[in-house]
């Protein structure tokens, strides 16, 4: 039974009635239609008869009443607000907040051109805001169980993200669930009928996707797959679980991206990955494909991607941002192949552990440097900012803007307070004591 124009379904635990106004979208489990209730418009899947099951009207329930994780980690979850059914009818569906499709897209329309890339720094908010809400689920004790590519969407502009299809979200190892996941995005393991649904096949998923972020390509689409005949379900199980290789894995030849010019965006978008990333994707896509224990966890990924976003410069000459990374020499922007300057660096040693920042103009000292423990909504708080000197502009500082003084180390071995709103030079050598933490201005 779909859904009528006009329409009422009733919202079970709320009590509220919701008038259908029109069919927006339809998915392999049910439709979506746009409802309203009072001044208010929201989305509504839908089931198909096959899908609306007793389990699954029981876990629809169970997510309603334990809602999603706490904070901003959380609120990226259209999570489903409320089990919603029809007079007369044994189908159900739930309701969830309504996604501003003119501002958020599906990596999808990115890749076809249909909404603009979002610039490196915004792919490394995306990338940690994603790592970061998954792993909120995890430790609330939830799998996620269908992690893809088409249950992400974000704002190329701000970086923002919304996890989509929240309702085959179950208790890690408990749960059952009639979705399993995407045969893309699926563990090896899984897919090989091993295992079921848990946090460690939800971790392969996520590197996953987060490979089709970063290179627009899937990790072991290389010449297995292109050399096959036939592209059916016995192929993809043995390219994706039986024998999965990484396109780019460095002791294993088999599955390099073919000469085919539909395979130049995958290489150029890796050789433009940081090695960094490059280093944790082989990780992910090596030892941990084949050890679940031992793959990339969610706070290995937030940590690289924070380091990431503090490691972007922009080209003096096109103002592409490029990544300068401490083991590589100075090169050339990716854009229009100028060299780039070799920005001056800070190492800080925190609460958070060692972390380098890269200093170029408006470069910031932010609070989610120097320790983990803070609300994520304060993870931006400015302590400092790099800026030049009002009387010589060849000169650069970082001006304290917290409200107490910083202890500097000269090379020399004096030390001087630097008051709030006064700024210490970046001169190589000079150590500063910020809440606790050392920083070393390193060149």
């Amino acid at each position: 039974m779909t859904l009528e124009a006009g329409e009422k379904i009733q919202g079970e635990n709320s009590g509220r009635t919701f008038t259908v106004k029109k069919r927006i979208g339809e998915g392999t489990q049910g439709e979506v239609y746009l409802v309203a209730s009072g001044k208010g418009e929201y989305a509504c899947k839908w089931y198909k008869p096959a899908q609306a099951t007793e389990e699954q009207r029981a876990a629809i329930r169970g997510l309603v009443r334990s809602g999603p994780p706490r904070g901003a980690a959380g609120a990226r979850f259209i999570w489903p607000l409320d089990l919603v059914t029809a007079p007369n009818s044994r189908l159900f569906g739930y309701i969830m907040k309504l996604i501003d499709t003119s501002r958020f897209a599906v990596l999808g329309e990115v890749q076809a051109g249909l909404k603009p890339p979002p610039s490196y720094r915004n792919l490394c908010i995306i990338s940690y805001r994603l790592a970061n809400s998954y792993r909120a689920l995890h430790l609330n004790g939830y799998c996620y169980r269908d992690i893809s590519d088409g249950n992400l969407m974000f704002d190329p502009a701000t970086g923002d993200v919304l996890i989509c299809d929240n309702d085959n979200v179950g208790v890690n190892r408990q749960s059952c669930s009639q979705v399993w996941g995407t045969m893309e995005f699926m563990a090896p393991e899984l897919i090989v009928g091993r295992c079921d649904p848990s946090t460690e096949t939800d971790l392969h998923s996520l590197a996953v996707l987060l490979f089709n972020l970063w290179c627009w390509h899937h990790p072991f689409h290389g010449e297995m797959e292109y050399n096959l005949r036939v592209w059916d379900i016995p192929a993809k199980k043995r390219i994706y679980g039986e024998d999965p290789v990484f396109i780019f894995d460095p002791k294993d030849g088999r599955n390099r991206p073919p000469p085919d010019p539909a395979y130049t965006t995958v290489v150029k978008r890796w050789e433009s990955c940081p090695r960094l990333l490059q280093e944790i994707f082989i990780r992910a896509f090596t030892v941990g494909l084949k050890n679940p224990s031992q793959r990339v966890t969610e706070g290995e990924w937030q940590r690289a991607f924070l380091q990431l976003e503090d490691a972007i410069v922009l080209c003096l000459k096109c103002r592409a941002e490029n990544f300068q990374e401490p083991a590589v020499p100075a090169k050339n922007c990716w854009h229009c192949h100028t060299p780039l300057p070799v920005h001056p660096r800070i190492l800080i040693r925190g609460h958070a552990g060692d972390h380098y920042l890269v200093l170029s103009e408006g470069s910031s000292l932010l609070r989610r440097h120097f320790t983990r423990k803070i609300p994520e909504e304060d993870e931006g708080a400015i302590l400092g900012r790099v800026t030049r000197h009002p009387d010589d502009p060849s000169l650069w500082g970082i001006r304290n803007l917290t409200q107490s003084s910083w202890l500097a180390t000269l090379p020399d071995g004096r030390r001087i307070e630097i008051p709030p709103q006064k700024a210490v030079p970046l001169n190589p050598g000079i150590h500063l004591t910020v809440e606790g933490s050392e920083i070393e201005i390193a060149g």
